[in-house]
């Protein structure tokens, strides 16, 4: 995850849990012939948007306080680090050599881990620029070259990300250095969705909703297969959802308290289909099923029917409702932890009948202390001991898990 420094606070709630048993549902998604739309899907309400795949190149998570970048590798854009110099080499830039370069990939298992940052070093290297301490920016130091979803090379260099505004000023030319063009991108007005679309002939490309109202998006994306990075089409979780699979089961299997639930971009991604050259269809994964912990807080068993592949990119499977979890309407905010930034206090707002505990940990995930709190509605914390810097909170219920960076200027 690409977060300056971490801070990790985690509370547990107590929840109640009303068991269901619902009628299993048959859905249907269809993405189109050649997979041409990505369709982003609600547990509970069904499909939410339907979104053209080829028209945005490069996507920037909303985040302020987050340098992730990705690339949309399931239209065909291709990202290089241009290996012969810094952001400085710009005017030289040429693409000699270029079969020899390091093509950079996204991340299968984290949507904010993306092409741009795959070659981080850890902080404050973050792949495509530096974090500066002084002004809490991300500035660039790198070139890319970029194929783009129409066919296009392009040189491009993101030149800094101005985290407390939330924006990102870009450069980008054709190879020959014309049609340079220094452009700033306000993320702010996208800050409810999960990622800043961007094309290079169309700019800003409103492509997906609200980050709140889907729990899965079925896509096309590139994937490891056989060791190799290969176009797959499948299910990416939201980052609030989380899944488990039980392979080897029976159709009766309702143990879902028991499964090890994961919140990894492709926890349920592509094979649970296989292609049969003999057939020439694909026939899905015997004895598989997911239970998805929804953004509607209620556990919801999957089973896929059919695929039908590029013709009409048509998926078939079942859904059953097996938990429905009641959580107070009010108990996960995503105005949770204040001020940002913060110096000396920092505090979390949470449902008055509910109680917990927060974790302070390292970059390296260890834990530095531990607090409780009792039930209350608002909790002040000291965190002058903290050293200046970028932290991010996750607070995480029994079904779900939010997370806020805050940015921590102490005198």
């Amino acid at each position: 995850m690409k977060i300056f420094t971490k801070l990790c606070f985690v509370v547990c709630f107590s929840s109640i849990i009303s068991v269901v048993a619902n009628a299993q549902e048959t859905k249907t998604i269809e993405m189109g012939a050649s997979y041409a739309n990505e369709v982003y899907y609600s547990l509970e309400k069904g499909v939410v948007m339907t979104s053209p795949r080829n028209t945005w190149d490069i996507a920037f998570y909303t985040t302020a306080f987050s340098a992730g970048i990705i690339t949309n590798d399931g239209a065909g854009v291709e990202l290089y680090q241009y290996p012969d110099a810094s952001n400085e080499g710009w005017n030289d830039f040429d693409t000699i050599g270029m079969s020899g370069w390091i093509r950079l990939y996204n991340d299968v298992s984290n949507w904010e881990n993306g092409a741009f940052n795959r070659l981080e070093k850890g902080h404050p290297d973050y792949g495509w620029g530096i974090y500066s301490m002084t002004s809490h920016d991300v500035v660039g130091d790198s070139l890319f070259l970029i194929k783009t979803a129409d066919g296009k090379y392009r040189k491009l260099n993101i030149i800094r990300k101005r985290s407390t505004l939330n924006q990102y000023e870009i450069r980008y030319a054709d190879l020959d250095g014309s049609n340079d063009q220094t452009i700033t991108l306000d993320a702010k007005p996208y800050e409810s969705k999960l990622f800043m679309a961007f094309s290079f002939t169309d700019g800003l490309i409103d492509r997906e909703p609200d980050a709140d109202s889907w729990d899965l998006l079925f896509t096309r994306y590139l994937a490891t297969v056989m060791n190799t990075p290969y176009p797959v089409v499948g299910v990416l979780l939201n980052p609030a959802t989380m899944a488990a699979e039980a392979r080897g089961v029976g159709p009766e299997f309702d143990a879902w308290e028991t499964l090890n639930y994961e919140t990894g971009r492709d926890e349920i991604g592509h094979d649970w289909k296989t292609f049969d050259m003999g057939s020439f269809t694909y026939i899905m994964e015997d004895s598989l099923y997911f239970f998805v912990k929804g953004q509607d807080s209620s556990v919801y068993k999957i089973t896929f029917n059919s695929f039908s592949g590029s013709a009409t990119g048509i998926t078939s499977f079942d859904q059953e409702l097996i938990s429905a979890l009641s959580v107070p309407e009010n108990s996960i905010s995503r105005n949770l932890v204040y001020p940002n930034p913060a110096s000396s206090v920092l505090n979390i707002n949470t449902p008055a009948d509910e109680e917990g505990y927060f974790t302070i940990c390292n970059l390296a995930g260890q834990e530095l202390s531990r607090i409780e709190f009792s039930k209350a509605a608002n909790h002040s914390f000291n965190i002058s001991g903290l050293e200046n810097g970028l932290y991010i909170i996750t607070v995480v219920t029994d079904t779900k898990q939010f997370s806020q960076k805050v940015i921590v200027i102490n005198e």
